[in-house]
């Protein structure tokens, strides 16, 4: 939609179903809509100002039947005090500029908060949730009322362990909240004097609920080839070396559950080794044959217990709603017993290392070292034997749905709310309740699997008609991959009906018969389709022994095909894990898969940002379900499409949802526009263009140097001076009462000798002399060793072994008076202005690789990168004017490259990532910066880059003369942009910014 229309709805409607978005992700929250009794935001109602306060919603907001509008929102809503308090505490230690904290600990949230900080800047929800985190580590003491009644609950509920838990809603980054969390305790540790840091802690160990999650928190590995801190820039470059120290192991829970004491190590029991071994030991018969805890955890964490570091082992845990101690019932189902179960060996990994010590001390208060939690629904649910979702009580920072939503951080889920139907209820919005009979029937006839009933029916044509729409849209600009429905089923009879409803089935006699659903269906003529369109998985993918038979069964079908067509040997459900695991990920096995089926929910730690479309056809009894559910569709496909009307809120994209009665923000249907699909272009080093290569100094700040002193030589002033004898022996002979004489002399040491004298002259100047000369000794000894060179080489000095003066104590000092003498000293007029570079001192365009959605694109020519990506079209002109400008010789456009110039404003340091670097033919290099508006805050930044960082830059001899030459030029109009570079080189010489021949 465009802007001006959305501008106009939102101003005058106040209409949340045409623009949810209220806020930049980037910034606290300011506003948000007010909801009504059914917990969806009003139309027509100005937004509330401040910020949402967090609270328990109803479970689940019901439709718009008359006769169901649930009016107990009002007595039902509970706020959760202890968050609102700690966010009003953290808020004002933000404001405070985070008082209390360590210097390592302030220098990392500034760079977080800081605009040009890191590479990907963070959203105000991960600065939020690192920020409390923080400040109940290092400013909250136990006296802190909020801390303590945090920590009190934790231990109430967690068997004394101390835990804090953040809420971040599905997709809003909670892997780079981990690694912030990382990186702050890894540098103050290592920086830390004591020798046990009871704060920070070097070692982590991550837990994750399965595969799927495991292996995408290896990112969290500094180590990683494709770790979170480089890809992100989360850690200004100078600490970077120093987060190698952090030790960081990520395993699923799964691997701590306790073995047979008789048959470890030995082959597993399904192996023919592993029978024989079981018929000689017997079956186990109890407890007593297997690990405690402890040992589990010892087996498991070998290497990383007895890692050399400081501090107490840091445990995360991921997906962490599945970590709780289970409280006992008398009735418990099957699946309840289940998951209790997987909660139980969770839990007891935490309370093991408790136990063991790994956490540091435990007193009155706890552990010493606090485990964190992240989950996007930290709640406790019916399987822990409550009767209704209450929030876990440690949870500390809470950034919802609702939050995520208006910020711009997910998608919006556009539910059903009304029909034209004549039941009191609105049919798609619950599938699975308005189905008479739940398993979907067989026919009686050879034909598909089954009778889709009419509800699910209907539904699913509805979404696969949209989803064409989507997909011809997505195939102009993305052809490379393809939008994602999703099918959510309650079992695995049910999830192989739709399947072969949607993508085909084998007939009785074993020929392929094509699905409903063209775009969908895996078979075409008689024959499976190269490419696999529609799979089938199970909740359960990631551990295989919790794999019901029958899905097993189908999913191995269906990776063996693929394994066959592909003519390669792999494990069948290994191969359906990374076809799912790469869904939407161009160049990989699951780049063009269309539809995804799961029985239960799709695998937690999924994190395919293509998905358009979900139905749901299954039971959905609390909001915990189906924001679990609802959750894997909303990740958004690009966080670069920014509105330009200066408010920084992203555009919305929505996701279909159909079948789960879940839904904050109302729907108008078919009225609203689905957003345009926007492409990616993938910008990069081109091979062959090193001519083009752009190199620019990394500069970490800026530095007035006190003038230099030197010494200078006056020849009219020297005297002869000649060197008397040495006193003491140079050489002698070595006489053995049989064999050779050996001549053993000292050897002449010249360059030794012009060092320690130029030494003592420095040290005679300083204590001769009244002149403050501190910071210059530099100077004065390098201006020495020119000087007693020199001196030596006068044809009235004879010194033939200057050596010699090393042992001659006098000698040497007679010499460094007479050079004395004919010395005077000079000081230059000026302060000279350099600059601190950072580590690496320089980088250039030689090793550049990202993927944007950026709409103004320019293909470059005379750049070594691919492309410039532009935020607007001013950026996208200049960029073809550089391209083609006769006094360009090379540019780059700078965007992801991690060049910034560091200014001040406001009260602290920030960075300044200007728009682009040229290199002119007279050999100036040349930032140039688009601004339409020209705020405070842009007009500090310049100022910065022309007043300083161009002159300390000029200064700094420790960088090559082909760097130091800086020009700047500012354009707010393409039409003037030629003839602004063009007086580049006479403004650049006038105003003194050539290079300065003085060192």
């Amino acid at each position: 939609m465009p802007d001006e229309l959305v501008e106009a709805a939102s101003e005058v409607d106040y209409d949340p179903s045409v623009d949810p978005i209220l806020c930049s992700p980037f910034e606290e929250p300011h506003s948000y809509w007010p909801l009504d009794r059914t917990g969806r935001a009003l139309s027509g109602i100005e937004p509330e100002s401040g910020r949402r306060p967090s609270m328990l919603l109803s479970p689940v907001p019901d439709d718009q039947k008359p006769g169901h509008l649930q009016l107990s929102l009002d007595d039902d809503v509970h706020l959760n005090r202890l968050i609102n308090d700690i966010r009003g505490k953290v808020s004002a230690w933000r404001a405070g500029g985070y008082q209390g904290a360590t210097s390592v600990t302030i220098r990392l949230l500034e760079h977080w908060a800081d605009e040009r900080g890191c590479k990907l800047r963070p959203f105000f929800a991960q600065r939020e949730a690192i920020e409390t985190l923080v400040w109940l580590r290092e400013v909250a003491t136990r006296q802190t009322a909020e801390r303590r009644e945090l920590e009190t609950l934790s231990r109430q509920h967690n068997d004394e362990i101390v835990r804090h838990a953040v809420k971040m809603a599905t997709g809003t980054g909670k892997t780079v909240v981990m690694g912030m969390l990382i990186a702050w305790q890894t540098l103050n540790a290592a920086r830390t004097t004591r020798r046990r840091n009871i704060q920070h802690g070097e070692r982590f160990l991550v837990l994750t609920p399965g595969l799927t999650v495991r292996n995408r928190l290896a990112e969290l590995k500094p180590s990683s080839p494709h770790n979170v801190y480089d890809d992100m820039g989360l850690v200004p470059r100078d600490l970077r070396p120093v987060l190698n120290r952090a030790r960081v192991e990520v395993m699923n829970f799964q691997a701590f559950s306790r073995q047979n004491l008789n048959t470890l190590g030995f082959p597993r029991s399904g192996s023919k080794g592993g029978r024989a071994h079981r018929d000689l030991i017997g079956k186990p018969t109890g407890d007593q044959d297997l690990e405690s805890y402890e040992q589990s955890a010892q087996r498991v964490l070998k290497s990383l217990l007895t890692a050399n570091a400081y501090g107490n082992l840091v445990v995360l845990n991921d997906e962490a709603h599945h970590c709780y101690l289970p409280k006992s019932q008398a009735k418990r189902s099957a699946e309840d017993k289940k998951e209790d179960k997987r909660a139980a060996v969770w839990f007891n990994v935490l309370r093991s290392l408790r136990d063991m010590g790994q956490l540091g001390e435990v007193n009155q208060y706890g552990q010493a070292s606090v485990v964190y939690d992240f989950s996007a629904t930290p709640m406790w649910i019916d399987t822990s034997g409550r009767a209704t979702p209450d929030p876990f009580q440690w949870v500390a920072s809470d950034f919802g749905l609702m939050d995520a939503i208006e910020s711009g951080l997910t998608k919006v889920p556009r539910v059903p709310v009304d029909d034209d139907s004549i039941q009191e209820r609105t049919v798609w919005r619950n599938l699975y309740e308005a189905t008479d009979k739940k398993k979907i029937p067989k026919p009686s006839e050879d034909g598909p699997a089954a009778e889709i009933p009419v509800p699910l029916r209907t539904a699913l044509n509805a979404q696969y008609d949209d989803y064409k729409v989507h997909l011809a849209l997505w195939s102009r600009v993305r052809p490379e991959t393809a939008p994602v429905m999703i099918v959510v089923a309650n079992t695995i009879d049910n999830a192989n009906a739709l399947y072969e409803h949607i993508a085909g089935w084998e007939d009785s006699d074993g020929i392929l018969r094509e699905g409903t659903y063209p775009e969908l269906t895996n078979v075409e003529q008689g024959q499976y389709t190269d490419d696999l369109r529609t799979i089938v998985v199970h909740s359960n993918l990631d551990d295989s022994s919790d794999l019901p038979a029958k899905a097993a069964k189908l999913i191995k079908a269906q990776g063996q095909r693929l394994n066959e067509r592909r003519g390669r040997s792999k494990d069948a459900l290994e191969t359906v894990r990374e076809v799912l695991n790469t869904v939407g990920k161009a160049g990989r096995p699951g780049a063009r898969v269309r539809c995804v089926i799961s029985v239960g929910m799709l695998t937690e730690g999924w994190d395919a940002r293509n998905v358009s479309h979900i139905v749901g056809y299954r039971a959905f009894s609390t909001q915990l379900l189906c924001e679990q559910v609802t959750g894997r569709a909303l990740r958004r496909t690009s966080y670069e499409d920014f509105r330009f009307d200066g408010t920084g809120r992203l555009r919305p994209e929505y996701a279909e949802v159909v079948g789960i009665p879940f839904e904050f923000m109302p729907s108008r249907g078919g009225n609203i526009d689905t957003p345009p699909v926007r492409p990616i272009t993938h910008v990069h080093t081109v091979r062959g263009r090193g001519r083009y290569r752009i190199v620019w100094p990394q500069v970490r700040e800026y530095r007035r140097v006190t003038p230099s002193l030197k010494l200078a030589f006056d020849e009219s002033k020297s005297k002869a001076w000649k060197m008397k004898p040495p006193s003491g022996a140079s050489m002698t002979v070595l006489s053995p009462n049989v064999g050779e004489e050996k001549i053993l002399e000292a050897k002449s040491r010249r360059g030794e000798a012009e060092f320690r004298i130029a030494q003592d002259i420095v040290a005679e100047f300083r204590s001769s002399t009244d002149d403050d000369t501190d910071g210059t000794s530099l100077s004065l000894f390098r201006s020495a060793r020119r000087i007693v060179g020199y001196w030596l080489e006068l044809d009235y000095v004879e010194c033939d072994d200057p050596a010699v003066l090393l042992s001659e104590d006098q000698q040497r000092r007679e010499a460094v008076l007479t050079i004395l003498n004919a010395c005077t000293s000079e000081r230059g007029h000026e302060h000279q202005r350099v600059a601190v570079l950072d580590s690496p001192s320089r980088v250039d365009t030689g090793d550049i690789s990202f993927d944007t959605t950026l709409e103004h694109i320019h293909e470059a020519k005379r750049s070594e990168l691919s492309h410039a990506a532009c935020h607007s079209n001013l950026e996208k002109q200049v960029a073809v004017i550089l391209d083609t400008h006769e006094r360009v010789e090379a540019w780059a456009r700078n965007f992801q490259t991690s060049w910034s110039v560091p200014y001040f404003f406001n009260g602290s340091w920030r960075r300044y990532e200007p728009d682009f670097i040229a290199r002119l033919t007279d050999g100036t290099n040349l930032i140039v910066e688009c601004k339409g508006v020209r705020d405070d805050k842009a007009i500090a930044a310049e100022t910065y880059a022309l007043e300083h960082w161009i002159p300390c830059v000029a200064g700094t001899a420790a960088l090559p003369d082909a760097l130091r030459r800086w020009s700047f030029v500012e354009i707010q109009d393409a039409n003037f942009a030629r003839h602004q570079i063009d007086q580049v080189g006479v403004e650049a010489h006038e105003a003194g910014f050539a290079l300065s021949a003085a060192d």
